[in-house]
């Protein structure tokens, strides 16, 4: 999901003409995660000191194979802000296809939960309605 957040905020910037350095600099606040903060202020000094923003984010071990090889592709191309754009669609569903995996199989384990719930409290109305009924008889 950071890495999602990342490419879009960082690709709609870049594609609004802000420059790549300030562009960085408030994708590190928006960021959320430590790690992926360090990652970025790392590329930025890299960038500063004329290095690639792919290379960079490979050296620091953050970012999925895939998003540093689009990220190269676009610096390559010059369609960075594009091939961000792809990036950040395909973990927002992958993230999205992952979360939808996890509620089925929590569902059948809910409906067990919930029904041993139900036959608790229904055991307990009525068991003491049965010893009435034992001791009338």
């Amino acid at each position: 999901m950071q890495v999602a957040s990342f490419c879009n905020v960082f690709g709609t910037l870049t594609r609004s003409g802000v420059p790549i350095l300030n562009s960085m600099e408030i994708v590190r606040d928006t960021a959320g995660n430590e790690v992926i903060a360090d990652a970025i202020d790392y590329a930025r000094s890299q960038i500063q000191e004329g290095g690639s923003i792919s290379e960079a984010f490979q050296e620091k071990g953050v970012m999925p194979a895939l998003a540093i090889q689009m990220m190269a592709i676009g610096e390559e191309t010059g369609e960075l802000d594009k091939m961000l754009g792809k990036v950040g669609e395909f973990y927002e569903d992958e993230v999205e296809q992952a979360i939808k995996g996890l509620t089925s199989m929590l569902e059948p384990l809910m409906i067990v939960v919930i029904g041993g719930m139900v036959g608790s409290i229904l055991l307990s109305m009525y068991l003491p309605m049965f010893a009435v009924m034992e001791n009338i008889g």
